[in-house]
């Protein structure tokens, strides 16, 4: 009777490997079509990308040119005014501005020092 038992017991394992087997296999194939699905879309999603990306970066491109080209002018523009003020009589006066403002403080302060003086009290 035991060994009855036993075949029993082994078809019934063989049966339940099987059903496992058999489950385990179905889902392992829903997986590889959900992700076959998934790099489908990954490979549509980046060939749009990649369609509207192209023309951005042109477009961004145009864009830094152009306002380099403005900054490069500029940048010339100041550097000839710069030029002209100190190859012109304007850079005396900016000189002159400076001695007159180092007078003007040493002027007020001395002007400031001679009030304290005066309004002591004894």
């Amino acid at each position: 009777m035991e060994t009855a038992d036993l075949y029993q017991s082994l078809t019934f394992l063989a049966y339940a490997t099987g059903a496992i087997v058999i489950i385990v296999g179905g889902m392992l194939v829903k997986v590889l079509f959900d992700v076959s699905k998934l790099t489908k879309n990954i490979n549509e999603t980046a060939a749009e990308v990649r369609t509207e990306l192209v023309p951005t970066l042109k477009n961004i491109n145009k864009s830094v040119e152009i306002v380099s080209g403005i900054i490069i002018k500029t940048d010339e523009g100041v550097n000839k005014i710069k030029e002209a003020i100190k190859n012109s009589p304007l850079n005396i006066f900016s000189k002159i501005a400076g001695v007159t403002g180092s007078i003007s403080r040493g002027f007020m302060s001395g002007l400031c020092s001679a009030f304290k003086l005066f309004s002591k009290k004894k």
